[in-house]
């Protein structure tokens, strides 16, 4: 969880999360998070480190994807159900 615990990493997961499968190049990571090149690395390192995430090249790019593990998988699906009650709105009581 210490590999979530930032704000900027969660936002990180949020975007990889929404298509884990195809995973993301640095430089789209780096212009959709608006964070300096050496930030990024650094929290890719941490969620690297804690298990989140895995790169490899496609090409001459490095791609980063969620690990699937059953952790990722049960993240990915509290921050899909999270988003969806917030667009939804408030419920009310019938």
């Amino acid at each position: 969880m210490k590999a979530l615990a930032h704000p900027r990493r969660a936002m990180i997961f949020r975007l990889l999360a929404q298509d884990p499968g195809a995973g993301r190049g640095f430089r789209r990571l780096a212009d959709r998070t608006r964070l300096r090149d050496s930030s990024l690395a650094h929290h890719l390192r941490e969620m690297e480190r804690g298990g989140l995430l895995r790169r490899h090249r496609r090409g001459a790019e490095v791609v980063f994807s969620l690990s699937v593990t059953e952790l990722t998988q049960a993240l990915a699906i509290a921050l899909r159900l999270g988003e969806a009650s917030r667009s939804s709105g408030p419920q009310r009581a019938a």
